[in-house]
């Protein structure tokens, strides 16, 4: 569930620095942003993430993505206590 405190979560530029974040709708398009914050930013923008969408949310998410480089996939199953087989990304044969 996203934290309605706060209508837009603000992340650094090195996240979406191809597309205008402004034109994303942060329910339909969770995993898309889900998937850029944790490949592309820093650690401010894990902090902004999680204020914004939670724990769970994230974990739900997470699993989805497609593709992860080995680095993150890693970071991401130790932090969510989440077996990497678990990931959809793990099968991917272009992880390694």
């Amino acid at each position: 569930m996203v934290n309605n405190n706060r209508k837009t979560p603000i992340f650094s530029d090195s996240c979406f620095w191809d597309m205008d974040f402004n034109k994303l709708d942060t329910e339909k398009d969770k995993n898309f942003i889900i998937t850029r914050v944790v490949s592309r930013g820093g650690t401010n923008d894990e902090i902004e993430l999680f204020n914004y969408y939670g724990w769970e949310t994230i974990k739900e998410e997470i699993v989805k993505i497609r593709y992860l480089n080995k680095k993150i996939l890693n970071y991401l199953s130790i932090l969510f206590d989440i077996k990497k087989e678990q990931f959809r990304c793990f099968y991917n044969k272009d992880i390694y």
